[in-house]
Formats: C-alpha cells, sequence, structure tokens
C-alpha cells in the first residue's frame, strides 16, 4: 500500500534525525483521519519540533518560533495543561448558581485551599473582579504562602494588565513551589509583557525543562530569546536533547506493534477508548493485543503511571487479576495520588478477598480526591463486613451527604442503625 511505505519511509527518516525528509514524506498523510494519518501528523510536528531544537541551540530563535508553530498547528500543544480556571459554565446563571455553592462550601470545607480558589474563578467569571482578588487575598492571610493562592491572583493582575503586581505574585507562587510548570509559564508571559525579555526567557526556559514535550512552551521561549538579543540582553538557552523514541526501538522501524506502542506513549486517549468497551466475544483477541502494545510502550516508557494503570486495567479485562495488581500498584507507586488507579485496585483485592488492603485503596483515594458517593459505599460496604460499623456508617452518612437520593445508602445506613 502506498501510505504504508510512505509511512515507513517517513519513519525511517525521523529514526535518522533527517526531520527535513521525514516532514516532507509524511507530510503527504497528514490529511489523512485513520491511524497512520495521526501517526504522520504526531511525527511530522515532532520533527518540526526537532529542527526548533537545533535552532534554539544555535540561536536562530525566530527560525525555532516558525517551526514550533507549525508543530503546534498539526497536533496543539500536547502537554494538556489545565486553564487556572477550574470550570466553565454556559451561562452567567450557572455562574451565579456555583458562587452560592461555591460559598457554603468554602464555609463547611475551611482548610480547602482549592475551594477558595474555584469560588474565585467563579467570582471572576461573573465580572466580580474585586471580590475574587479579596477572596484569595483573604485565603493568604489564612493559609500563608500557597503557589494555587499566589499562582491565580497573579493571573487576574494580569488579566488586568496590572502587570508589577501580577509579577510580585507569580513569583512568589514558584518560590513557593520551583516545579510549577504554570507558575513559570504566566511569569515569562508576565514578563514579557514588561519588557523584561531575558526574565521572559528565563522563566520560559525553567518551565520547558519541566515540560518539554510542551510545544507552546518552546515556542514562547524562542520568541523571548530572540526579543531579549535584539535589545541587547542575549539569553544563552540550555535546551533539553531531544531523543526521538522511535530511533531506540529494537524492532525494525515501521512494524505495527512500536508503531502503535509510540501512538499509545503519545495519545493516551486512544488505549483509554478502547478500554471503556462493552464486553464482547472478542475481549480475549483485542485486550490480548492492547496488553502486548502496552508493554511494548512500558519497555521505552518505564514510569509512566497512565500506561501501567491502562494496562492493569485490559490485563483485568482477560482475568489475568495478579498481573493486573502488579501494574496499578505501579502506577500508585510513581503518583501515589492516582484515584483510578486506587479505585481499581480497591476492586481487585475485593474479588480476591483481601479486604483489608481494598479498604486502604479506597480510603487513600477518598484522601486523595474521589470524595464520591459511589466510593464512600463501597468503602461503607466493606468496612461493615470487617465489623467496622461506626465507621461503615459515616461513609454511608457522607455518600447521602453528596447524593440524597441514594437509596441504597440510606437503606444500608438504616440496617446498620437497626
Amino acid at each position: 500500500m502506498r501510505e504504508v511505505k510512505l509511512f515507513s519511509e517517513g519513519m525511517d527518516s525521523y529514526r535518522r534525525g533527517d526531520y527535513a525528509s521525514a516532514i516532507e514524506t509524511l507530510g503527504r498523510l497528514v490529511e489523512q483521519d485513520d491511524l497512520p494519518g495521526k501517526l504522520s501528523r504526531y511525527y511530522c510536528a515532532m520533527s518540526h519540533k526537532g529542527i526548533a531544537l537545533k535552532h534554539l541551540k544555535e540561536g536562530r530563535f525566530s527560525q525555532a518560533a516558525e517551526h514550533l508553530h507549525q508543530a503546534i498547528a498539526l497536533i496543539g500543544n500536547k502537554a494538556d495543561l489545565v486553564e487556572y480556571l477550574l470550570i466553565t459554565y454556559a451561562s452567567t446563571g450557572q455562574y451565579e448558581q456555583y458562587v452560592r455553592k461555591a460559598e457554603v462550601l468554602s464555609r463547611m470545607r475551611s482548610d480547602d485551599v482549592s475551594v477558595r480558589v474555584r469560588l474565585a474563578g467563579a467570582q471572576w467569571r461573573m465580572g466580580k473582579r474585586v471580590e475574587a482578588v479579596m477572596t484569595l487575598t483573604e485565603a493568604l492571610r489564612k493559609f500563608g504562602n500557597h503557589v494555587e493562592l499566589h499562582l491565580n491572583i497573579g493571573l487576574f493582575y494580569s488579566a488586568e494588565e496590572k502587570f508589577d503586581l501580577a509579577a510580585r505574585h507569580l513569583y512568589e507562587a514558584v518560590r513557593c513551589d520551583c516545579t510549577c510548570v504554570e507558575a513559570y509559564r504566566y511569569l515569562g508571559l508576565v514578563e514579557s509583557a514588561r519588557g523584561n525579555f531575558h526574565l521572559a526567557a528565563q522563566a520560559f526556559q525553567r518551565a520547558y525543562s519541566l515540560a518539554p514535550t510542551d510545544l507552546v512552551l518552546a515556542y514562547h521561549l524562542s520568541l523571548s530569546a530572540d526579543a531579549a538579543a535584539r535589545i541587547g540582553r542575549p539569553v544563552v538557552l540550555s535546551i533539553p536533547e531531544m531523543t526521538p523514541s522511535i530511533a531506540s526501538l529494537a524492532e525494525p522501524a515501521g512494524r505495527p506493534m512500536h508503531q502503535l506502542a509510540q501512538y499509545v506513549a503519545a495519545e493516551p486517549d486512544f488505549v483509554e477508548t478502547i478500554l471503556t468497551l462493552p464486553e464482547s466475544q472478542a475481549d480475549d483477541e483485542l485486550f490480548a493485543v492492547v496488553v502486548k502494545v502496552l508493554e511494548t510502550a512500558l519497555r521505552y516508557h518505564p514510569d509512566y503511571a497512565d500506561l501501567h494503570y491502562y494496562a492493569g486495567v485490559a490485563l483485568d479485562r482477560l482475568g489475568k487479576i495478579d498481573d493486573a495488581i502488579t501494574h496499578l500498584r505501579r502506577a500508585v507507586e510513581i503518583n501515589p495520588g492516582y484515584v483510578k488507579a486506587l479505585v481499581h485496585l480497591a476492586e481487585l483485592f475485593t474479588l480476591r478477598g483481601d479486604t483489608d488492603e481494598a479498604i486502604e485503596k479506597l480510603e487513600r483515594a477518598i484522601d486523595s480526591g474521589a470524595d464520591y458517593p459511589d466510593v464512600h459505599v463501597r468503602l461503607a460496604r466493606l468496612m461493615s463486613k470487617s465489623g467496622m460499623k461506626e465507621q461503615a456508617r459515616e461513609h454511608y452518612i457522607r455518600a447521602l451527604e453528596l447524593n440524597h437520593n441514594y437509596r441504597e445508602a440510606a437503606d444500608e445506613a438504616a440496617s446498620l442503625a437497626a
């Protein structure tokens, strides 16, 4: 097939680091919506990124920016960073309703920083800008320096073009957490707005070193470094090496298994869609292939918690419980707050009869943010089974607080009181 031959030739060029040839060849497939087309778009973008990084190291910032712009046009920004306002509503009425609920929640959870941030975000979207800043300022007085609070105050001030105040809070944010990509990102933007392009480049470089797959950060870094050089403040950049993952693969280039493995590592939603398919007679064949693809991907990305989680779910679909538990355990070792992995582990321990392990995992999940009615009910049932009646009752009550119509929780709580 012509497209397979083109894709194979393009990937050979990419693997050799001949990015210009890879762009020329893969560019013929990028308009297709099938898997070769999607993969071609991704690796064409990565080829533009490879050329851009070379230009950055050589100080050719405007050329780097041009290639990064083309990469972003192909695949967007792969980092998927969440916007600073956490919830988007369709209408002003929804914001008003949310603000009312958030105000109640902030009183109930007086020690929760994230609740104050959400409340301030909703106030800002409603146009209550003074109230939004006051909400976060009061939170600073209560909680002390906190990266989320300084970051969001900085964003609010920058939206009003009060860049000096914005910078002050963003510098506090990075002092609170020197690994916060978003704080460095917005600090770079604010310093650019203030005309401090050398400081902007330093901030973008720090952010990019923390998130080297973020194409937009690389783009801003090239623009700010170029602007700094033009005003006589050149910046010496330390650019992370681009190590094309496909180049280190042991199997010959172009084979479907490692094409898929690289695709899965770059686009985890592809696997998640498969894992949520309803059960069918094709499960054994389908999920055996999925497991092989994930195991291949994990050879090159052994510390990707998502890949371990997906492998665990796929192995569970195949009935390989012990192997599934091994991968899910690894997922939560890498990311201790991985809620979905913790909940799935609890399900598997429950199936194995390891009630204590299941209870521990559900408690960790709730502590990590899984404050959901069904999770509380699962935990309550396990606690009740283990003779922990009072603790079980508390979780049933919490489930009912979250969902007043949860009939099973009400009935089971009543049976404990009987």
